[in-house]
């Protein structure tokens, strides 16, 4: 999609608008600037609906680890669910599938990791040997895996374990080898979290 495109489909929306729908199609095609564009042509309290994988991300998490969906979802009387603030759309459209980051859980503990989390030299050293494994297709263990993916940017492990199919319950075991291992901090906490926070 152009940029002259973009400018075309915001200009039929008032900015003052609640809450917009961007179709799937077109969260596939912008790219980061134009997401910019279209966060700043609105007001930052228009909402806007989740696209539908993100939504079937959440339905599969509702089956599988409801206390968590609940603690994202079942609060929020004034919007209905899957509505979210427009500040997230240039985090969906990045590469490598983040999803919506799950990083402000109240309930629950959270487990939200950016490559800052992995400490030091050890942890750098770590991240790159298991890149070298998948490079040369050897097999990974679910830490190594995970250890790959903070490393290139941030992620939850509810979204690392639905992206490789991965139990839940698999994936908060690798992350407490490699917090063991002295090679990841988790911070579990949502106010902790928010420093790391870059949306």
């Amino acid at each position: 999609m152009t940029d002259k495109e973009i400018v075309k489909w915001c200009s039929k929306q008032s900015p003052e608008i609640d809450f917009i729908d961007i179709s799937d199609s077109l969260i596939k095609e912008i790219n980061e600037s134009q997401a910019n564009y279209i966060l700043n042509y609105f007001s930052h309290n228009t909402l806007f609906k989740l696209p539908q994988s993100e939504i079937d991300f959440f339905e599969w998490l509702k089956v599988f680890d409801e206390k968590v969906w609940l603690d994202l979802w079942k609060d929020d009387e004034l919007n209905p669910p899957y509505y979210v603030s427009l500040l997230f759309l240039p985090v969906l459209i990045k590469g490598g599938y983040r999803g919506f980051p799950i990083c402000d859980l109240l309930e629950n503990d959270n487990y939200y990791f950016a490559p800052v989390h992995l400490v030091d030299k050890e942890s750098q050293i770590f991240a790159e040997s298991s890149k070298t494994r998948f490079m040369n297709r050897e097999s990974l263990t679910v830490p190594q895996l995970l250890a790959i993916e903070i490393s290139m940017d941030p992620i939850d492990i509810w979204h690392f374990a639905y992206k490789h199919k991965i139990e839940i319950t698999e994936a908060k075991k690798a992350v407490k080898s490699l917090v063991d291992d002295e090679l990841l901090v988790h911070l579990k906490e949502a106010g902790y979290l928010a420093t790391f926070l870059d949306f």
